[in-house]
């Protein structure tokens, strides 16, 4: 059974109202914000639950249509190419090769991409033509996929805090906290079970084909 009952009490239990130090606000994100406490935004989780939602439909009609996903998350603690095992959804967790994307086939050519390391921990390396969406975790971290999708026109969907820069450059935004443990294992479980979904769909369909 998957579970797509996302709730506001989820979300609060989540950490993911918790937004960044209120020195600084990106006045795009203000009205996703209810106000500050304890020295940090705190963020209407009314926004993200719906941004959000938006996100996991997006997925599951890509992965039903055999759509390719990219997802980007540096630093990778959490194994997360383990929990998204699907053949159309690949991973990067590594440092950003500047023209990954821009340059794909030039780059993918790099001697780096034939190492034993990043075949175990990355299966960008099977990634044949451009996806059809970029997940990033964190914009701050990982900025340089963003513009470069931008740049190529490939939507892209990412997970903001209250002072993230470039709410701009993403197609599908989620404003919510993008750095507690507890709010990244909301978002890897809801992806998870919208692959899942998207590919339950995906046999039915070819079953009512044949």
């Amino acid at each position: 059974m998957f579970n797509f009952r996302l709730t506001i009490s989820q979300l609060m239990l989540s950490n993911i109202y918790l937004g960044d130090n209120f020195a600084f606000v990106n006045i795009k994100i203000k009205p996703f914000l209810l106000g500050y406490k304890n020295g940090y935004h705190l963020i209407n989780l009314s926004f993200t639950q719906i941004q959000f939602k938006i996100v996991l439909k997006v997925i599951i009609n890509l992965i039903i249509n055999r759509q390719k996903i990219l997802i980007v998350k540096n630093n990778d603690f959490y194994n997360l190419n383990y929990y998204f095992n699907n053949k159309n959804v690949f991973f990067y967790s590594k440092k950003w090769i500047g023209g990954l994307l821009t340059n794909f086939r030039l780059v993918r050519k790099n001697k780096i991409f034939a190492s034993k390391e990043l075949l175990a921990v990355n299966n960008i390396n099977f990634l044949r033509y451009m996806p059809s969406l970029i997940f990033i975790f964190d914009t701050k971290i990982s900025k340089w996929p963003l513009f470069e999708a931008y740049n190529l026109e490939i939507p892209t969907s990412s997970i903001i805090n209250s002072s993230s820069l470039y709410i701009d450059f993403i197609n599908y935004p989620v404003i919510g906290n993008n750095k507690s443990f507890e709010a990244i294992y909301l978002y890897v479980n809801f992806i998870r079970n919208a692959i899942m979904k998207g590919k339950q769909k995906e046999r039915l369909k070819i079953l009512r084909i044949l």
